[in-house]
């Protein structure tokens, strides 16, 4: 039978065992609690991550330009009350025709047009003094499908009077030469932002002979001026004969050449 040092010895080794296990026990949940809590600020950092790329992405929905509700209220703002007539813009009488020659691709024409062009129509066209004619030719976009369809695609929003609300949208939104990047998801998606565009109607209008017939005989115009780079930009009136100007000329510019031709 073992003493009463002997038991006291005894029960104060395992007194002490517990002790130790249960240090042991706390130890390891606390690292349990910090690896858990590590963790959870890890994966809070990944979705907030995600969230903020995902946000981003969203708000610009485009290869380049303004965000997609930016350009439409934009466009809106710009033509709003402004008469349409397929490649038309302005009223019939203004005594000005400004006729633009432009490769929806072309970076210069984005320039202009984003430039010059918006106070011409913000000013002029608005005011009566000169409407707008948009012709299509063929400089920035590297392959003569590519290009048919884009301009097709404008052309064929013009049957509904709404060419010139897709034009701005594309120059908003124009991506990086080279890039491939006027594909038909680029297209359509265009086409959804074009305020009361009705979709199965343009769609089918895209496809038609007469629209594509319309975008080559453009092209042909051009060719038989002698015109060869966009935009190339004419100002006709009653005081003066069409006089082409070339590139992303400033609105005092273009103002002139109006004011000249009898605006």
């Amino acid at each position: 039978m073992a003493t009463r040092t002997e038991q006291k010895a005894q029960a104060r080794e395992e007194r002490l065992a517990r002790q130790q296990a249960d240090e042991e026990a706390a130890r390891r949940r606390r690292r349990l609690l910090w690896f858990g809590g590590a963790l959870l600020v890890a994966v809070v950092a990944v979705a907030v991550v995600i969230a903020i790329s995902s946000s981003s992405s969203s708000s610009s929905g485009t290869t380049g330009g303004t965000a997609p509700p930016k350009a439409v209220a934009s466009v809106s703002r710009l033509l709003g009350g402004i008469p349409q007539s397929g490649n038309h813009l302005g009223k019939a009488s203004a005594p000005v025709t400004v006729t633009l020659y432009e490769d929806l691709q072309c970076p210069i024409c984005r320039d202009f047009t984003l430039g010059a062009e918006n106070q011409l129509i913000a000013n002029d066209v608005r005011a009566g003094r000169a409407k707008l004619v948009f012709r299509s030719l063929q400089t920035a976009t590297p392959d003569a499908p590519t290009f048919q369809a884009q301009q097709q695609a404008a052309v064929a929003a013009g049957k509904q009077q709404k060419l010139w609300h897709y034009v701005e949208l594309f120059y908003h939104q124009q991506g990086p030469e080279g890039t491939g990047y006027a594909d038909s998801a680029f297209l359509d998606k265009l086409g959804r932002q074009v305020p009361g565009l009705d979709q199965p109607a343009w769609q089918s209008a895209r496809k038609t002979p007469a629209v594509a017939r319309q975008v080559s005989a453009d092209q042909a115009l051009a060719q038989a001026k002698g015109f060869n780079a966009t935009p190339t930009i004419t100002v006709q009136g009653p005081k003066s004969s069409p006089q082409p100007v070339n590139g992303a000329v400033d609105y005092a510019t273009l103002e002139g050449l109006v004011k000249q031709a009898g605006g």
